[in-house]
């Protein structure tokens, strides 16, 4: 059973757009999705199967400079909760869950942080980690990665140069290439099949529309301190990430969940960054479900 799907986009104060995607039944258990990165909301698709047994309505905003949502010059991992409280007010929607993927889940943390009386419980699924958890995987990452994420804390001044041919072969799903020919065995499998593929690709298309600033504004936030504290988390969040993911490594969630009062870790052996959140999307959405229903 296919999820229905709507998308819309609503005027904040400050006069910058906000799109979304909302999937599932009006009615359903809200859950604010954190895509990754570079993404936008259409990869919440991906999701649309686990909806319908726990009643889910999805809400998956664009982060600002993605997809349709206006830019917004100087933006912060903790401004986002902001944009995200005035899109649950325009929906009427007092109180809702998170998801967090991948680069989305540094921001669904920062809901988590900065809104604890609108956002809670959490799931992050193969999701990046603060600095210090990103040293503590320091020699696990790629060697492109690994590059990347130092050169962007390093000179910071030079990530703007970096993205052009990066974005550029983002835009011809380079990246989804190259990750079908370096993941684990797991991710191989998961990227071969044309419709998961086919998402992935329209969902780093869209999120690139604009250009690459808001990609590189997400690394620079990433790398730099964050400007919330993980321990004003005290919502459940359960940390799930692959045993096999070469994209982000599993150290990252066991540095992060050292970090977090509330975390559960489940590493899930042989999974890898992209096969993951796919093939266990349905013991995802059970287990955040149940933490809603005992919250």
């Amino acid at each position: 059973m296919t999820a229905a799907e709507g998308r819309g986009r609503m005027t904040l104060a400050d006069g910058r757009v906000l799109a979304y995607a909302d999937i599932g039944p009006p009615s359903g258990v809200p859950v604010v999705y954190c895509h990754g990165f570079p993404s936008s909301s259409y990869e919440a698709r991906l999701m649309a199967p686990a909806l319908a047994a726990q009643g889910v309505r999805l809400i998956a905003p664009d982060r600002p400079g993605y997809g349709e949502s206006s830019p917004l010059p100087g933006r912060t991992l903790a401004g986002f909760a902001g944009d995200v409280a005035a899109l649950l007010d325009t929906l009427g929607i007092a109180r809702a869950a998170v998801i967090g993927v991948s680069g989305g889940g540094p921001y669904a943390l920062a809901l988590l942080a900065c809104t604890p009386d609108r956002i809670g419980p959490g799931a992050l699924v193969a999701a990046l980690g603060p600095p210090a958890a990103l040293a503590a995987a320091r020699a696990d990452f790629f060697p492109l990665v690994r590059g990347a994420l130092h050169l962007a804390q390093i000179a910071p001044a030079l990530a703007p140069v970096m993205a052009r041919p990066i974005v550029h072969a983002l835009r011809l799903n380079w990246g989804l290439r190259l990750g079908m020919r370096l993941s684990a065995p797991a991710d191989r499998a998961i990227l071969a099949d044309p419709a998961v593929l086919k998402v992935l690709m329209s969902a780093q298309r869209m999120g690139l529309a604009q250009g690459g600033e808001a990609a590189v504004q997400d690394l620079l936030l990433y790398v730099r301190p964050w400007d919330f504290p993980l321990t004003a988390i005290q919502a459940a969040c359960t940390l799930w990430h692959g045993t096999c993911d070469r994209i982000v490594p599993p150290a990252v969630a066991t540095a992060l969940a050292g970090l977090l009062p509330q975390a559960c870790l489940r590493l899930v052996p042989g999974e890898g960054h992209y096969s993951l959140p796919i093939r266990h999307r349905l013991a995802i959405m059970n287990t955040l479900m149940a933490h809603v229903r005992g919250s």
